[in-house]
């Protein structure tokens, strides 16, 4: 029988068992589970109706088509009939259409899933739902794990043919991927480094990390799947004499071998992470000789992004004045995922050396310029950029797509490392880039972007800033300029977000926060002369900021964000909780204990926002939404079981302790903490008194060195001791 009638027979039979058809249904209904019981991620909406039940589904399915794997491959050798079918048909051929009919259904079940699971998300997500996301996320994230595990379940099963040793094979090779595993990206086959999703930006970044991580395993599973399928019984043989037998059959060890050698080839040439040192060193990492012969006083980058791939090419045009009279060496940094393709000094060819020293995210090539005193050096250069290997688990940050770019620094454009500007002044730094229509660039910082038509209907920008590189961000930005507390303030967010922004009438919210908050703690040190500029981002949780802007992840603006009544009554005062944060997070570092403590930036900030809408809308307003509030979950935390009765805690699974922390550490964040600030303020004397407090705390630094505010710093201010404010 040749072999695709011999998989059409068993896919058929396969098909025909309710075994079959049970597994297939958990694995369909198994998603549901990441919208009850398993929900590991948060912060948007792709994140907790998307990303989360496809990686419950992946757990779920994962076990399931193990079950279904073994008994399947066990069925023939445990009944006998064996014997006879291995007299008609190749033992070998036998072994693999079953193997491949499993995968076949492994298929179905994910593409019945994903047809399924469609429209559900669609629905859950309303306007931000993407099909082809969508799509992509169930196919890269479950259906390569049924794969996966179908393929080890086979390997096992045929090398040892024994039921509960293969069980027990898997059980540790499920393990290995949520324990030891799990803090090597490359290596999470079951339980994939997705740590989010977002609702506003790109994602391309991320889902081929997510694919590479696959592509690995697939290659690796593959290869061991036909070493051990040599191993197929035969002839009453062993395992070894089997093999031995089957090699004959040279085609499998072979593919084995390539097979194995192209996992290798995957595991250790990935194109995502660098090789920096783990143990940052920054004293190393500067410690390096200034070439002071050669200085640079103007920089002209000519970009040119692949959206489609995530590619990016450039040409750097770096005007040099070089003093010595004689050649010189310079270098630069670089992402190290980059590469100079070429580099001219005044039209004549120069030599370069990469030195693949890679660390803190760069690397630096090394060239050497004539002697000449003035050079144009032009470098044309690109590549796929790498992010920084500490952040492997979060890959995502940067991003070169259709619906979002993000280059910071040596991502954009090479860095003089050890020659300096010549100039007074920051040495202007101009640069292009070509966006499709929907892409809007916005320069972190002061600088100015300006927009010129081209023939084929695309946008080229004109970026104009200063210094030796620039942060650049580019999405569907939609801006509101508001003119607040004698500043220009322009906010840039994505225009998937402008229903709510209006109806949390942003224009008003930024006005009351930046009024409010400078009165009465005063300025941010990172205003800049022109202004300042908010930006969202896309990522989740947090922000940075510096001279002239500030920018924050876009869970601080997402519709279930603007609905938490802890942050705020509704999503006008959510949102003036978040810029809040200007104050109590960027501007003021503010440093918690431990993850359990309650003293954070938080409580700082719904104190703020409790006492901005006390004046806004009143006292009784203020008591309802806010006091009221803080009090009534303070009582539930006080009498919850686990905090009267810690030592159970311990006893319970680890994700159920983790889920039980991070519930008491919110309650004690944003309701505890203002309560104690709110007790505070009654002990120093009311609200005048507790202003002037913190506006001394804001605006003074009593060891530049360590700029956290503690929770010390805060009791010696208000001359109270930690017993003084505890609730009871």
């Amino acid at each position: 029988m040749k072999f695709h009638s011999l998989f059409r027979v068993e896919l058929g039979r396969l098909f025909r068992s309710r075994l079959t058809w049970a597994a297939l249904g958990i694995t369909i209904a198994a998603p549901v589970l990441g919208l009850t019981l398993y929900s590991p991620l948060s912060g948007s909406l792709n994140c907790t109706f998307l990303a989360n039940p496809a990686l419950a589904g992946v757990l779920a399915g994962a076990l399931i088509f193990v079950l279904l794997t073994v008994l399947e491959l066990d069925r023939v050798h445990r009944s006998r009939t064996d014997v006879l079918t291995d007299s008609m048909v190749s033992p070998l051929a036998a072994e693999a259409s079953r193997t491949l009919a499993l995968l076949t259904a492994a298929a179905a079940a994910v593409i019945a899933a994903v047809l399924i699971w469609l429209p559900i998300t669609a629905a859950l997500t309303g306007a931000i739902f993407r099909p082809g996301l969508c799509a992509a996320v169930y196919l890269l994230v479950i259906l390569p794990a049924l794969w996966f595990a179908i393929l080890f379940t086979a390997s096992a099963y045929q090398l040892v043919r024994r039921l509960d040793i293969t069980l027990v094979a898997f059980t540790g090779f499920f393990l290995l991927s949520l324990t030891a595993w799990s803090e090597n990206w490359l290596l999470r086959w079951v339980n994939p480094a997705l740590a989010y999703l977002s609702d506003d930006f790109g994602n391309l970044r991320r889902l081929m990390s997510l694919g590479w991580n696959r592509l690995f395993w697939l290659l690796a599973l593959g290869g061991l799947w036909c070493l051990c399928l040599l191993c197929t019984r035969r002839y009453g043989k062993g395992a070894f004499g089997s093999l031995i037998r089957n090699a004959r059959k040279f085609y499998l060890p072979v593919l084995s071998v390539v097979l194995a050698a192209a996992s290798f080839l995957a595991y250790t040439k990935q194109p995502f992470i660098d090789h920096s040192e783990k143990e940052i060193d920054y004293d190393a990492h500067y410690d390096f000789d200034y070439n002071g012969h050669v200085t640079y006083s103007a920089i002209t980058v000519d970009a040119q992004p692949s959206l489609t791939r995530g590619l990016f090419r450039g040409t750097a045009d770096f005007t040099l004045h070089n003093d010595s009279g004689q050649p010189q060496t310079i270098s630069f940094w670089i992402n190290p995922g980059y590469t100079f393709r070429s580099v001219t000094a005044n039209g004549r060819a120069v030599l370069f050396r990469d030195l693949n020293d890679d660390s803190i995210n760069q690397k630096t090539i090394e060239l050497d310029i004539p002697a000449d005193e003035n050079i144009e050096l032009i470098v044309e250069y690109g590549g796929f950029p790498k992010e920084w290997n500490i952040m492997s688990l979060y890959q995502g940050e940067t991003e070169i797509s259709d619906d979002y770019i993000y280059l910071a620094h040596q991502d954009f454009s090479p860095m003089p490392r050890d020659f300096a500007e010549g100039t007074k002044e920051q040495a202007p730094l101009t640069a292009r880039i070509t966006l499709p229509d929907g892409l809007r660039p916005v320069l972190f910082g002061t600088g100015e972007v300006e927009a010129k038509k081209t023939e084929n209907g695309s946008t080229q920008w004109v970026l104009h800033d200063a210094g030796w590189s620039l942060i650049l961000y580019a999405g569907d930005y939609i801006s509101e300029q508001i003119d607040t507390a004698g500043l220009n303030v322009e906010f840039f967010y994505s225009a998937k977000h402008q229903r709510v922004m209006e109806e949390c009438r942003v224009n008003d919210t930024l006005k009351q926060v930046f009024e409010y908050c400078t009165d009465h703690y005063g300025p941010l040190s990172f205003y800049g002369d022109e202004g300042m500029r908010l930006i969202e981002i896309g990522a989740v949780g947090g922000g940075y900021a510096a001279g002239g802007a500030s920018v924050m992840g876009e869970d601080s603006f997402s519709e279930a964000g603007l609905k938490d009544p802890l942050k705020g009554a509704g999503g006008s005062e959510v949102m003036a909780h978040e810029i809040i944060h200007q104050w109590w997070g960027l501007g003021n570092m503010v440093e918690p204990v431990s993850e359990a403590d309650p003293w954070s930036a938080e409580g700082l900030t719904v104190y703020t926002t409790y006492r901005l809408m006390k004046e806004l809308h009143g006292a009784d307003y203020a008591q309802k939404y806010y006091v009221d509030v803080w009090q009534s979950r303070v009582a539930d935390y006080y009498q919850d079981f686990y905090v009267r009765n810690p030592e159970f805690l311990s006893a319970l699974p680890e994700q159920y302790r983790a889920d039980i922390a991070n519930s008491q550490s919110t309650v004690r964040r944003y309701c505890e903490m203002p309560l104690k600030i709110l007790k505070a303020e009654k002990l120093v004397g009311g609200e005048e008194a507790m202003d002037q407090i913190l506006s001394g705390l804001f605006t003074g630094e009593t060891n530049p060195s360590y700029p956290y505010l503690t929770w010390q710093d805060f009791l010696d201010a208000c001359n109270l001791s930690e017993e003084d404010l505890n609730l009871g």
